[in-house]
């Protein structure tokens, strides 16, 4: 009897105190849940039962109600046969001929009701071919009467064959009767007794529920305010100080595995006390590395100040000698008709380069200055092209291009003049890029997606290769030759860095020969 000792460990591993307080609580759920749909269901099933023996009940009353409906209509048949008889009228027909009609309806009808017992059903075709006889005979004795007189028709009355016929289906009808009403007596006391069996379960099923409700919710509550009140006072020693305190909690449960965590989170502090030396040093460090990364600020900034204004001293630096080269060009160029060919043709250049240069310096400056000393506002993107078209008026009139603004009706919060200057070098470049002796087609869309606003500027021009997608949006890249095409290559550069500037994106579809579209987005 080792086994059955209170100390044996596979007991104690299948002790209550050992299964967490949720699965208590299931445990319990469950049982209840199963005495509940216990109890519905042997409501249901008895209810069944009852409703089934109720629904017999009033079958057996209905085919008696029509085994006295056949009897009453065989007498409606007869009476009507009399009166024609009697009196030749075809007016004591009309009962005869309704009758012959329900008559057989009925039949039928408790034949069906019956179906489930052989014997009633044998007596129902039994008593049908009666029926069919004692109709034959009266429909005999009717058409004697109309067709040969009263003393024909007398004579088959009197051999009282009708009057067998009728013996014989009263008997038939009896039969029937007396076996409905031996069904009835078995069938009456079975919903009563039904119903008080149900009533005695019911009762002790209740009953049974309310005390595994009772032990249910006892036990548990025990096993929740017990642990509570210890883990109670364990946390007040704990509060004035008392870190070696060790609670009395052996269940394996949450409320066991709490403290066990209390426990150790305890040995831990103990262990892992950061001392005062250690924090003030740690402090010290943090101070460095904030200054540190102050220092690398400031020194950004300044760099960042140091360049911008190098660029400026540059491009002004660039402008001063530019000036003078342009200034002596124009004057040779008044002096050319005294120089020789060559010397025209190298004046020619130098004029055109030295334009070239200070159109390139002045985009340079402006490439620089994206998103300098400017802040972000609400920005009509209609109004920014209709105002692009008075601008570009003169353009637009000498190229007789047709620009259209096919977008929904967007305002969108960016940097304006930045905004202006994309719109405008995107137009510039399709009226720029059109093809000779077609009129420029510019259509530009617009349209509001979930995180931001899609773009795109479709054309009709000579269209791109493929493989410069990428390269026409870097600095200082051309794909024309001066003498087909003026420009510096920073246009599509500075449209690259705006929308960098406005957290979106640029790209371009085009097909050599049949234009060009170029897609950006700028983020909400």
């Amino acid at each position: 009897m080792e086994f059955l000792k209170p100390n044996n460990p596979v007991i104690n591993k299948f002790s209550l105190k050992n299964i967490s307080i949720t699965t208590q609580v299931f445990i319990g759920f469950v049982i209840v849940t199963v005495c509940v749909l216990l109890s519905i269901f042997i409501s249901y099933y008895n209810s069944n039962r009852i409703i089934k023996s109720a629904d017999w009940v009033l079958h057996t009353q209905e085919v008696l109600t029509q085994l006295g409906n056949i009897e009453a209509l065989l007498v409606d048949l007869e009476t009507g046969q009399r009166g024609f008889l009697i009196t030749g009228k075809i007016e004591y027909l009309e009962p005869f001929i309704e009758g012959k009609k329900r008559i057989y309806q009925e039949i039928s009808s408790i034949r069906k009701l019956t179906s489930d017992n052989i014997n009633q059903t044998q007596r129902i075709d039994s008593l049908k071919l009666v029926v069919d006889k004692k109709i034959e005979e009266l429909d005999l004795t009717i058409y004697l009467r109309k067709n040969k007189g009263y003393e024909a028709a007398k004579e088959i009355v009197n051999n009282d064959s009708g009057k067998l016929f009728m013996d014989e289906i009263r008997m038939l009808l009896s039969d029937i009767e007396a076996e409905e009403l031996r069904l009835l007596k078995i069938r009456s006391p079975e919903p009563e007794q039904i119903k008080e069996t149900t009533n005695y379960l019911l009762i002790g099923l209740f009953g049974f529920t309310l005390i595994i409700i009772s032990i249910v919710f006892t036990y548990i509550y025990r096993s929740i305010r017990i642990p509570i009140q210890k883990l109670q006072v364990g946390l007040e020693h704990i509060g004035k100080g008392n870190l070696d305190y060790t609670f009395e909690i052996q269940k394996a449960n949450e409320f066991g595995n709490l403290a066990q965590f209390i426990e150790s989170v305890l040995l831990e502090l103990k262990t892992t006390i950061v001392s005062k030396e250690e924090l003030e040093t740690e402090i010290i460090i943090r101070k460095e590395v904030e200054n540190d990364l102050t220092n690398i600020k400031n020194n950004l900034e300044n760099r960042n100040k140091e360049l911008e204004q190098f660029t400026y001293i540059t491009s002004h630096d660039l402008q001063e000698p530019l000036n003078s080269i342009i200034s002596f060009s124009n004057f040779l160029i008044k002096e050319k008709d005294k120089m020789s060919e060559i010397g025209q043709k190298s004046i020619e250049v130098i004029t055109e380069s030295s334009f070239r240069m200070r159109a390139l310096i002045k985009e340079l400056l402006e490439y620089t200055k994206i998103g300098k000393k400017s802040y972000q506002k609400e920005i009509d993107v209609e109004k920014i092209i209709v105002d692009l078209k008075t601008d570009l008026h003169s353009l637009i009139q000498e190229k007789q291009a047709c620009i259209t603004y096919k977008g929904k009706p967007l305002k969108v919060n960016g940097y304006k003049l930045d905004l202006i200057n994309l719109f405008q070098n995107l137009i510039v470049n399709s009226l720029k890029f059109s093809k000779e002796k077609t009129p420029p087609i510019i259509t530009i869309n617009a349209e509001e997606q979930t995180n931001e606003y899609k773009f795109w500027i479709s054309d009709n021009g000579i269209g791109i290769e493929e493989k410069y997608f990428d390269k026409i949006f870097m600095i200082f890249q051309k794909l024309h030759r001066h003498d087909e095409y003026s420009g510096t290559g920073i246009g599509l550069a500075y449209c690259q860095k705006v929308i960098d500037m406005h957290k979106g994106k640029i790209w371009m579809e085009s097909k050599i020969g049949e234009g060009t579209t170029v897609f950006f987005t700028i983020a909400k």
